[in-house]
């Protein structure tokens, strides 16, 4: 039980409604207007409390009045004014940077953290984005291509030494580049892949990833199983020990004693509307939110996580959706952690 690790998901956007009931953002529907100090302290909490990593995620106008702190400065900024806690990206978008200054950056922030960086990459998904920001956004299946590419020319780069690297593919080339000085962890920081298509996205993650991340969509037991199940298949195909890779849940979590607090979240979040792509299935209200959040009291909150555990989840990364309020995070602390450490 000791390789359980709880992780807290950095909120850098706000999601409180503006008018009326419905939240800008549901991963933070408690948190009014973006600011610094506030965000800061939630990441100084979640050290002091002992959580084992913090997760930024990578989009750039998702909160409310578009407000969002981009990830890859906040990451850099965290290693300086934390000194135990792992950082990761949860996850970067491939499109939106060059991959080979992605491994610059990434062994390089790797050294400054000595050896706390988790690389979580993604082939991206939020057109909206891509349109504002300039960016092609291609159809999906060359995303995939372009983040599978990416991962290999990445590994390449780190494992270059003073040689420099080489990588001629069909959608990036390097020639004579060199990751000096190259990353503090041996091999390289473990790389996290985000996405749910079986056929393409768990494959690549069979073949590359050392962790597998979900999100809230895919957030209960059964499908976790059946994608744990995918993945292990798509091992065996690719030759590899599927023991090799970690399974995460990334999702929402409120852990309270405090009855009328959770029934006022709840009401605030639900119902999440399933998108486009999962036709055939209902929509997350109030009264099936716990098989997909992590939500109750603090026994409540151990179970839903014990059930995880057993379906072959090992890091749980977590929205605690009362923040600025601080007291879900510590009472998870406190009261739900211990039991499984």
């Amino acid at each position: 039980m000791s390789d359980i690790s709880f992780e807290y998901n950095v909120p850098v956007f706000a999601g409180a409604p503006i008018d009326g009931t419905e939240p800008t953002h549901r991963d933070t529907p408690a948190y009014e207007s973006l600011d610094w100090a506030t965000t800061r302290e939630g990441v100084e909490t979640a050290e002091t409390l002992g959580f084992d990593a913090a997760w930024v995620p990578d989009h750039l106008m998702l909160g409310r009045d578009h407000a969002e702190y981009e990830c890859w400065t906040l990451l850099s900024a965290m290693a300086g004014f934390t000194e135990d806690i792992n950082i990761g990206s949860l996850v970067l978008c491939n499109d939106y940077r060059n991959p080979a200054l992605v491994g610059k950056m990434a062994a390089t922030l790797d050294v400054i953290s000595e050896g706390r960086l988790e690389l979580g990459l993604g082939a991206g998904w939020h057109e909206r984005e891509y349109d504002a920001y300039g960016w092609e956004y291609r159809d999906g299946f060359e995303r995939l291509l372009r983040l599978d590419e990416a991962i290999r020319l990445i590994k390449q780069l780190w494992d270059s030494g003073a040689d420099g690297a080489q990588f001629d593919g069909d959608h990036y080339r390097i020639e004579n580049a060199y990751c000096t000085p190259g990353p503090f962890q041996e091999p390289h920081p473990p790389i996290l892949v985000g996405g749910q298509g079986e056929d393409v996205t768990l494959k690549l993650v069979a073949k590359h990833a050392d962790i597998w991340n979900t999100d809230v969509f895919n957030g209960d037991v059964d499908t976790l199983e059946r994608k744990i199940n995918v993945i292990e298949a798509h091992c065996e195909t690719v030759d590899r020990d599927p023991d090799e890779i970690e399974y995460s849940w990334d999702g929402h979590i409120l852990c309270t004693r405090d009855e009328e607090k959770l029934d006022r979240l709840l009401d605030l979040m639900t119902p999440i509307q399933f998108e486009e792509s999962y036709t055939d299935r209902p929509d997350i209200t109030r009264d099936n939110a716990d098989e997909y959040f992590i939500i109750g009291t603090p026994e409540e909150c151990a179970a839903a996580i014990e059930r995880r555990i057993d379906a072959g989840v090992e890091k749980f990364m977590g929205w605690f959706v009362d923040f600025p309020d601080t007291h879900g995070m510590e009472l998870f602390a406190d009261d739900v952690i211990p039991q499984f450490r």
